[in-house]
């Protein structure tokens, strides 16, 4: 989720406890604690990127470790500004850095939230990293709060209820879709070994849906009002097995993108220099063609593997 996002999380939350907790320091506790679990992006700068992948939301996003991390932060405030209340401190710190977790985990990318025990990524596949509906939601509900003081923590408490409402709509729309499209597939009598719904941008009723086959993989974009007569399919037929192919699947950077990656696909072709490519890339990070023209994105950022080989199925070099 967008620190935007996580810092009006933790707005809300400073402004949801009891009416004696309603003061500056809780506020700035819980701002800091909602967008700490970040300081992850601080490793980018010590590996390469695969490095960071391995371990982005990885410590610091796992409920595990969140006491733990509250318990240093409340530490080090305590050290730092007079008067501090350690037990406090640490309480809002630990529920600040809880609702963070939670926020990411209801996106697609993947959070590691029993590290260090699993490196397994976990995702709820509810809201898109950006949703400007319940950003705009918690800015609403924080303004009325200041506007009506009176009636502040009741108004705070109705945006977390809506909040939770959004999640069981978003739900009930992704459920939709996952239904529509499994009647579609069955009607062209079309076998997946697996299949993923994920959220889309601009509002909880887009949705994007990818199937595996044992030779291809396919793609919808699609709402939940959309009826299946009128799916459009994308398919990625897997290129047939060669040496080339076969060695890149050997690497571990590709054993690092199977673990990454929600719906991996790949390519192989001859680049200018006749060597031969064999590229990885994540059907959760396509982009729909719609919006990709509309818009002049890419259709496959951010997230692709290139390997390149030569003749003899060498590793030349690769690139993530």
């Amino acid at each position: 989720m967008d620190n935007i996002t996580h810092t009006l999380t933790g707005a809300i939350a400073s402004k949801a406890g009891p009416g004696h907790h309603h003061t500056r320091l809780v506020f700035w506790i819980l701002i800091l604690a909602a967008n700490i679990p970040d300081i992850d992006f601080l490793l980018q700068f010590f590996g390469d990127r695969i490095f960071y992948m391995e371990q982005h939301r990885a410590l610091s996003h796992s409920f595990i470790f969140a006491p733990f991390f509250a318990a240093f932060i409340a530490y080090i405030l305590k050290l730092t500004v007079k008067g501090i209340d350690f037990r406090l401190v640490f309480m809002y710190t630990f529920i600040g850095i809880i609702i963070h977790i939670f926020f990411d985990l209801i996106t697609s990318f993947g959070t590691m939230i029993f590290y260090p025990i699993t490196n397994a990524r976990y995702t709820l596949d509810l809201i898109f990293i950006i949703d400007p509906w319940l950003t705009g939601s918690l800015i609403v509900f924080l303004i009325f709060g200041r506007k009506f003081k009176q009636h502040r923590r009741k108004i705070i408490w109705g945006g977390i209820a809506f909040v939770l409402v959004y999640f069981i709509l978003a739900f009930t729309n992704r459920e939709i879709v996952r239904t529509n499209v499994e009647d579609y597939f069955a009607g062209y009598g079309i076998q997946y070994n697996k299949m993923i719904v994920l959220p889309q941008p601009f509002a909880i009723t887009n949705w994007m849906v990818a199937v595996e086959t044992d030779d291809a993989a396919y793609q919808i974009f699609t709402n939940s009002f959309e009826s299946p007569d009128n799916y459009v399919l994308l398919d990625y037929p897997l290129p047939e097995p060669n040496q080339f192919i076969h060695a890149a699947k050997e690497t571990d950077e590709v054993e690092f993108f199977k673990w990454f990656a929600r719906m991996p696909v790949y390519d192989y072709y001859n680049d200018n220099n006749g060597s031969h490519i064999v590229e990885f890339y994540d059907l959760q990070f396509v982009f729909n063609p719609e919006l990709a023209r509309r818009f002049n994105a890419p259709s496959r950022a951010p997230f692709v593997l290139q390997l390149t080989f030569d003749d003899d199925a060498n590793l030349i070099d690769s690139e993530f």
